[in-house]
C-alpha cells in the first residue's frame, strides 16, 4: 500500500466514525483551533497532514520539508451528546 493510499484510507476511516475534516496546518494555529473547537464542546483529532488538493498541495509539504509539522484537523461531536431531543 503506498504512503498516499494509506492516508486516503484512513481520511475515509475517519469520516465513517463520525469525523470532519476542518483544515490541514501547522503550529501555532493548530494549538489555538483545538482549544476553539474543545470549548465548543466537540472532540478533536490531530492527524498527518491529509491535504484534499492533490498532488500539487502534496508537493509543497515533501518540498519545504515541512510533512512532519503540517497536520489535518478533525472535529465530530462527543460521543454520546448527539442532538438534543426537544
Amino acid at each position: 500500500m503506498t504512503h498516499r493510499h494509506s492516508i486516503e484510507e484512513r481520511a475515509k476511516e475517519l469520516l465513517r466514525d463520525g469525523w470532519e475534516r476542518r483544515f490541514t496546518a501547522d503550529e501555532p494555529r493548530l494549538s489555538e483551533m483545538r482549544e476553539f473547537y474543545e470549548s465548543l464542546g466537540l472532540d478533536v483529532l490531530i492527524e498527518q497532514a491529509m491535504p484534499e488538493e492533490g498532488q500539487e498541495c502534496r508537493d509543497c509539504f515533501d518540498a519545504d520539508g515541512r510533512d512532519n509539522h503540517v497536520k489535518t484537523l478533525f472535529t465530530r461531536e462527543k460521543l454520546g451528546t448527539g442532538p438534543k431531543q426537544g
